[in-house]
């Protein structure tokens, strides 16, 4: 599983009891914590933030210190990272003879998605063969890694450009992984103009149908809707409406509206129904949406280059000289 969070709250005015609270929080802290005023953030555990006409979030720091430290200086850069359709195997070829290597390659990446969403699915299957990598999986891991050298400037761009209201994206990619055919869940959470959570996770039971698949996909976007929901709630303004959640499956919409198909489905196991009383309840809606248009494909599976390129830009993950070009004053 690979989720990642980040939040994102455009300028607000604050008035003179917010300073006071602001104050008063910090000398609560202080009495048990040291702290310091550094001032305006820069950079956080290795996240760099630049604000121009929003804030642009990135790692492109420790994405170069990767290229140094596994030798990929002078490595070709790929378009995408992982090959379109490529299934991994476990006992596919030669064992690695010292499998540390990768191990260390593979935790570094997972580090980097907290900024990259785009390589998401690409590191959450190498990260699958960690006991006993192979060659193909190295190979595979290091394409990832060239694919960054690549985009090395790109992060995320948060702007208050877009309306701020929650909405998701919802996918699953049946039987997809070929060594125990679960499928992968993928779904991914905007609040304005890019992405705030995301997730690539395969599912812990094998679906019968892409239509189950696509049900306990929904299950899990929904538990992730109702967590941020509340978070929002308790940082800002409620949520009082009906968060939209797009999904390509009329069938798995239909099984979360209509009881009707209970009978179809008592083989599932009761906690996926929690989407269906998240519906009746308004606290969610299930959108259908055209899979061209579906924004969570790149979590689920690799995709071509153009395909590929198209999601990333609606993630909101962008090339840094791009995104800052317009805070430039001639």
């Amino acid at each position: 599983m690979c989720t990642m969070i980040l939040l994102y709250v455009d300028d607000m005015i604050i008035t003179g009891d917010d300073v006071a609270e602001i104050a008063r929080l910090q000398d609560n802290l202080s009495v048990r914590f040291e702290m310091k005023n550094l001032g305006e953030v820069g950079c956080f555990l290795g996240l760099e933030i630049e604000k121009a006409d929003g804030y642009f979030v990135s790692q492109k720091g420790y994405a170069t210190s990767l290229m140094k430290r596994f030798g990929m200086d002078d490595a070709k850069p790929m378009a995408t990272p992982m090959e379109a359709g490529l299934k991994l195997l476990k006992d596919e070829g030669k064992l690695l003879k010292d499998p540390t290597l990768y191990r260390q390659l593979v935790g570094s990446l997972i580090y980097l998605t907290i900024t990259r969403p785009d390589i998401l699915y690409a590191v959450g299957v190498v990260s699958q063969f960690m006991e006993k990598p192979c060659v193909s999986h190295w190979i595979a891991a290091k394409r990832v890694l060239r694919y960054v050298k690549g985009t090395l400037e790109y992060g995320l761009m948060y702007t208050g450009s877009k309306e701020c209201s929650l909405h998701g994206f919802v996918d699953a990619d049946w039987a997809g992984d070929m060594n125990d055919r679960r499928s992968t869940t993928g779904y991914c959470f905007y609040m304005g103009s890019a992405a705030v959570s995301w997730c690539s996770k395969k599912q812990r039971n094998v679906a019968l149908s892409s239509t189950e698949a696509e049900y306990v996909a929904s299950t899990m976007a929904t538990q992730e809707c109702i967590w941020l929901k509340r978070l929002i709630g308790d940082i800002s303004n409620k949520v009082d409406y009906s968060v939209p959640i797009k999904c390509d499956n009329q069938s798995a919409m239909q099984l979360a509206a209509n009881p009707v198909f209970h009978a179809r489905s008592k083989h599932i196991e009761i906690q996926h129904h929690f989407v269906r009383e998240k519906v009746i309840d308004r606290e969610i809606e299930l959108q259908n949406i055209p899979s061209e248009e579906q924004v969570a494909d790149v979590f689920t599976k690799a995709l071509g280059r153009v395909k590929f390129e198209n999601f990333r830009n609606l993630l909101g993950v962008i090339d840094r000289n791009y995104a800052l070009r317009g805070s430039v004053k001639n």
